[in-house]
């Protein structure tokens, strides 16, 4: 019995206590493995410098980011300024060149230190333009603490726990002390699971923060975003939510309330950089009061963006808008506003073609660049290489409800664009080959009712009508806007089109001319 003891001793020991020593190392491995997947999910981030500082029970790291590294570099003023005087002395040499074939100089008394001495009047050369401001790079640093498992507080297990801050400068941690009575209002902590994935949590406690020039507070309620992921990032889930915020000003009396902030999603990967995606980030309402106490209201503020995969094609469609609004300037015009709705969606787009875009474009930032033409061609270069042909699968873009929903009933549009055998030729630098390629069916339905509740609506609606551009539909104002084969149709009707060469518009009202006009 006392040697089972023992032994089970023994192990927990060397489980509790070698055991993250061993783990450690698998944790240096894991997290530098990590930080190079992120950076081939982000390109325009780069690694200056990491350190590891390895310990028995605890690790810790100290990274060093740039931004845009070779892109700011190129795009700094100094740079700009040089490419601009470099270009302007090729152009100069080069016309001068030309000029001297076409007719030689003929050779000047004066002496050439006149010319350095100044003008012929005397007057002293101007002075030269100050060089312009060079761009610091822009560099950031974290240090995270490493905590080696399997057990890892409070509840969980894995190979690590990463506790991550940003290092900052003195100042600035007495000033975030000053304002926030901590200097990490903000925490971010990461655990690297067994299998290869992990999770990830932002968060910060609430707080009552006093205003320094004025009185006034900012007020905030907890908050918590959880990030989750499998190996790879083949499939990621996030899921956070912030209660309540609240800025208030005790001189001007403006107050300004967001309450029920919400973000949940789910993604997979089909392909590649694409995923199969489900996300929504909701606002439950924003409440603004002015400093005259007016009160402003807008309620179930939404936007989901949803994608999947069919065939070897991919859709991605994205909603866009809010309950009720309550303004004054609506009250002024006696007007309710019950729903906001902006959904639009592209669909077909061919789903390795869009892969390969994709690709291109991440590539694009790992590119060599020195010049400002250097960067727009790496912009350019994968749409040059793989838009058109994603064009020539005539993907679609849909405008699958712009409207708003009043007492009065709703008022929309609804339609689809699409570009129909396109071709290279149809781009080309000047051509407009294009348009000839747009098929568009676009259809504009609005409530007289709610036409009327607008100034000037109703006469604005019958002169439409008389144009043949609106037509009647019982209680509703229809227009159905066609264009194909460079023809425009609204509700059957030919329109000229500025530029292609068509006639005069037909005469809609009927009338005669007015003598002296034709």
């Amino acid at each position: 019995m006392k040697k089972t003891v023992v032994v089970v001793v023994v192990v927990l020991v060397l489980l509790l206590g070698v055991a993250p020593w061993g783990i450690g190392r698998v944790a240096e491995q894991r997290v530098n493995a990590g930080l190079d997947r992120f950076l081939q999910e982000a390109p325009y981030l780069s690694i200056i410098e990491r350190k590891w500082t390895p310990g028995w029970f605890r690790s810790e790291q100290v990274v060093t980011f740039e931004v845009l590294g070779p892109w700011m570099r190129a795009l700094n003023p100094a740079t700009v300024l040089a490419d601009i005087e470099k270009a302007e002395k090729n152009a100069a040499a080069d016309e001068s060149a030309q000029q001297l074939e076409a007719a030689p100089p003929k050779v000047s008394a004066e002496p050439a230190a006149a010319h350095e001495a100044g003008s012929a009047d005397g007057a002293e050369a101007p002075l030269a333009e100050p060089p312009a401001a060079d761009f610091p790079p822009i560099r950031f640093t974290v240090h995270n603490e490493i905590l080696h498992g399997p057990v890892l507080w409070p509840a969980s297990f894995g190979f690590a726990r990463i506790n991550t801050r940003l290092v900052m400068s003195e100042e600035i941690r007495k000033g975030l002390m000053e304002i926030f009575g901590t200097d990490e209002p903000v925490k971010l902590s990461s655990r690297v699971g067994f299998l290869g994935g992990g999770s990830t949590r932002l968060y910060g406690d609430g707080r009552t923060v006093k205003m320094k020039d004025e009185p006034g507070e900012l007020k905030y309620d907890d908050f918590e975003f959880k990030i989750g992921f499998s190996k790879n990032f083949d499939d990621v889930d996030f899921d956070g939510s912030w209660p309540k915020l609240e800025v208030s000003n005790g001189k001007s009396g403006e107050q300004l309330a967001i309450d029920g902030i919400s973000l949940v999603g789910e993604s997979e990967r089909a392909l590649g950089d694409l995923y199969e995606s489900t996300f929504k980030f909701a606002i439950d309402a924003i409440h603004f009061v002015d400093a005259g106490n007016q009160e402003t209201t807008v309620e179930n503020i939404h936007y989901a963006v949803v994608s999947n995969f069919d065939k070897g094609y991919m859709d991605a469609a994205a909603k866009l808008g809010s309950g009720k609004i309550k303004s004054p300037a609506l009250a002024q015009l006696n007007f309710e506003l019950n729903e906001t709705h902006y959904d639009f969606s592209l669909r077909h787009l061919h789903a390795e073609t869009l892969q390969k875009l994709v690709s291109s474009i991440k590539l694009a930032y790992t590119k060599p660049v020195s010049t400002a033409a250097d960067v727009q061609t790496a912009v350019m270069a994968p749409f040059k290489e793989h838009g058109i042909a994603l064009l020539k699968h005539e993907p679609e873009f849909v405008i699958d409800r712009l409207g708003i929903v009043s007492p009065e009933g709703e008022g929309y549009i609804k339609g689809v664009i699409r570009l129909k055998g396109v071709t290279e030729a149809d781009f080309q630098e000047g051509g407009n080959g294009w348009v000839s390629k747009v098929d568009a069916d676009i259809t504009v339905e609005v409530p007289q009712k709610l036409v009327e509740k607008f100034p000037n609506g109703a006469t604005g609606a019958g002169l439409a009508m008389d144009q043949g551009f609106v037509r009647r539909d019982g209680e509703k104002l229809v227009s159905h806007i066609e264009f194909k084969n460079q023809e425009l149709k609204i509700n059957g009707k030919s329109q000229p089109i500025p530029g292609f060469g068509q006639g005069p518009p037909p005469d809609h009202m009927g009338s005669d001319p007015v003598p002296g006009e034709e």
